[in-house]
């Protein structure tokens, strides 16, 4: 193959050969190589050509990337091939972002840690996000959660948690609370420990609430239901409340 024709433009450098076929290079690979106009380029050459331009354009990209955002190995190499760039082209990349500390799974997956803690996140909805994030389950094994750190989220989620399900009677507010520490990815011993802390209702309040959910219950019900069947069938679905079962007779 013969250059036939070369056009240096502001950001890349355009090659025109004798059988049609046309490169567009960046300036670097133009300038690691002595090209000019009639020169003879043989397979091994354009072969090297492409590969050195490919890689340059795959680092320009992930260079782009890494300047607007942190990525895991894994997340940058998924974005890397949807490039069409081979594994060889992708490992190079790779191999220079690590050489700069562009990428540092170990680093980041810490500060993605102190990121998640400041949200108070449980320990295992944090290693589902680090996952999530592409960080190697190796490197995720080797993060420790501290139980002090752990129950000290816990309690500052406590009063926030509380005020969400006021509305309920004690029975279901504890129901929930221990269902929002689960979600939250605490531990089944650190919800069951927060649960606890729900203090014993005041009788007053209790029948209060339980006095508007017979109400609700009743309205809904008595359209299907009659008689000693709605009065089985209120009784059910109160207990399912948590609501004591002398309570209720009583309301009933």
């Amino acid at each position: 193959m013969k250059i036939i024709k070369i056009k240096i433009l502001k950001s890349k450098v355009n090659i025109s050969l004798d059988n049609g076929s046309k490169l567009s290079i960046d300036k670097d690979t133009f300038t690691n190589f002595y090209l000019y106009e009639g020169k003879e380029l043989s397979k091994e050459e354009y072969k090297k050509i492409t590969e050195l331009n490919n890689s340059s354009k795959l680092l320009a990209y992930a260079l782009k990337l890494r300047s607007k955002s942190l990525y895991s190995e894994y997340k940058m190499r998924e974005k890397l091939y949807q490039k069409e760039a081979s594994k060889k082209e992708v490992d190079k990349v790779i191999k220079i972002l690590k050489s700069y500390d562009l990428i540092d799974d170990k680093a980041y997956s810490l500060e993605l840690v102190e990121y998640y803690n400041s949200l108070n996140y449980g320990e295992n909805k944090i290693r589902t996000k680090l996952s999530d994030k592409g960080i190697f389950k190796e490197q995720i094994d080797k993060i420790k959660f501290p139980l002090s750190i752990e129950k000290k989220k816990a309690n500052n989620l406590f009063s926030k948690l509380e005020k969400k399900y006021s509305k309920y009677n004690a029975s279901q507010k504890k129901q929930h609370i221990y269902n929002a520490y689960l979600q939250e990815g605490f531990s089944i011993e650190i919800a069951s420990e927060m649960a606890s802390k729900i203090k014993e209702p005041n009788q007053k309040e209790e029948l209060t609430k339980l006095k508007v959910d017979y109400q609700k219950v009743k309205i809904r019900l008595e359209r299907k239901y009659k008689g000693k069947e709605l009065k089985q069938k209120i009784l059910s679905s109160l207990l399912t409340k948590g609501y004591k079962m002398n309570d209720i007779l009583k309301v009933i």
